[in-house]
């Protein structure tokens, strides 16, 4: 069989068994292509052409901030069309892993000059030291007060936190429907939109579990910290 030199393997074929995680988009930011890689480190499979800037469930700064992906660097490649490098940021899969990374977004371009598509290749930071998920999740600092030395003043602030711990607990629940609400017009494979779905809610299980305790910990360190003044008056012997 004679050889076609002119043949040209579909974009698919060239970077499907890439270990670095590649992706393209169109010039509007709706993803056209992502490998094995990709899929693996976004923790579930975006739909093609639904799925817009990039394919992580969330994104996050190295501040923990939550980042709109419509401001995350694909999104500012293709918007001020430049190539964005020397970034990072941290990506959240659906069941809740965080994972620092360098993304390398690049404007593709037309003989004419004008962008046609978007290319991003995705590295890992294993070793970037980064936030505890509670604190992305925006749920309150860990105090290093000894109980010991919480009196008056230190219960205002233990009120705080506690206050603070209710308010995440809130903050998972819209979370957790948000993301259910994300998925409603989710037209893939029903077993992928399952999957999804499941790893969604043992998040929300356990972020809600570990807040729960912080919450009753606070809850019993408050009643241990009441000023004498509001506790029952001692007998007298």
């Amino acid at each position: 069989m004679t050889a076609d030199w002119n043949y040209e393997p579909p974009v698919a074929h060239v970077f499907d068994d890439a270990i670095v995680p590649i992706y393209t988009t169109d010039a509007d930011g709706w993803l056209t292509y992502y490998n094995r890689a990709a899929a693996e480190l976004w923790g579930y499979h975006p739909e093609i052409g639904r799925t817009r800037w990039c394919g992580s469930w969330r994104i996050f700064t190295p501040a923990g901030s939550e980042l709109p992906l419509d401001q995350c660097p694909m999104a500012i490649a293709l918007k001020e069309g430049r190539p964005v490098r020397d970034v990072w940021a941290v990506l959240e899969r659906p069941e809740g892993t965080l994972i620092p990374f360098m993304p390398y977004p690049t404007p593709i371009r037309a003989p004419s000059g004008v962008i046609i598509a978007g290319s991003n290749m995705l590295v890992a930071l294993g070793s970037r030291p980064m936030r505890h998920s509670l604190e992305l999740s925006g749920a309150v600092t860990v105090s290093t007060h000894s109980p010991d030395i919480l009196r008056g003043a230190e219960l205002d602030d233990l009120t705080g936190q506690l206050q603070s711990t209710l308010g995440a607990i809130a903050d998972i629940e819209v979370a957790y429907q948000l993301d259910c609400e994300r998925l409603d017009d989710w037209t893939g494979p029903s077993a992928e939109k399952e999957r999804i779905l499941m790893q969604l809610q043992t998040k929300r299980e356990r972020k809600r579990t570990a807040l729960m305790k912080r919450l009753n910990d606070l809850q019993e360190r408050a009643v241990s910290l009441k000023p004498l003044s509001r506790q029952e008056p001692s007998t007298l012997h």
